[in-house]
């Protein structure tokens, strides 16, 4: 039986021809796949900006309108909350906005 630790010796121009082709296209499959994601992620960073403009634009309009209930003004302000930390951590890369972290002040 033969050993599989050991390279297989006098590989013929054809078997090498074979195997690079073959590895070819798994390169070029990632590839196509990784270029597909790109353009997902990049959409759902267009859909993220987007929904968090418009819950900006209601919160406004909240902060604007009276008798608005109470309730509605709670869930739009968590949802605009939670919406700018996500656009802050995937649109701006920024992991973190403790502000005293960033920028060394003492507010003594």
């Amino acid at each position: 039986m033969e050993d599989l630790d050991e390279p297989k010796e006098n590989m013929t121009d054809g078997e090498y021809l074979e195997m690079s082709n073959h590895l070819k296209k798994l390169y070029d499959d990632i590839e196509q796949k990784n270029i597909k994601l790109e353009l997902e992620k990049i959409e759902l960073k267009k859909i993220l900006i987007t929904s968090y403009g418009l819950v900006r634009v209601v919160d406004n309009f909240v902060d604007v309108i009276h008798n608005v209930p109470t309730e509605l003004e709670v869930l739009v302000s968590t949802l605009r909350g939670y919406l700018s930390e996500e656009t802050d951590k995937h649109i701006f890369n920024i992991k973190s906005l403790d502000f005293n972290e960033i920028i060394d002040i003492d507010v003594s």
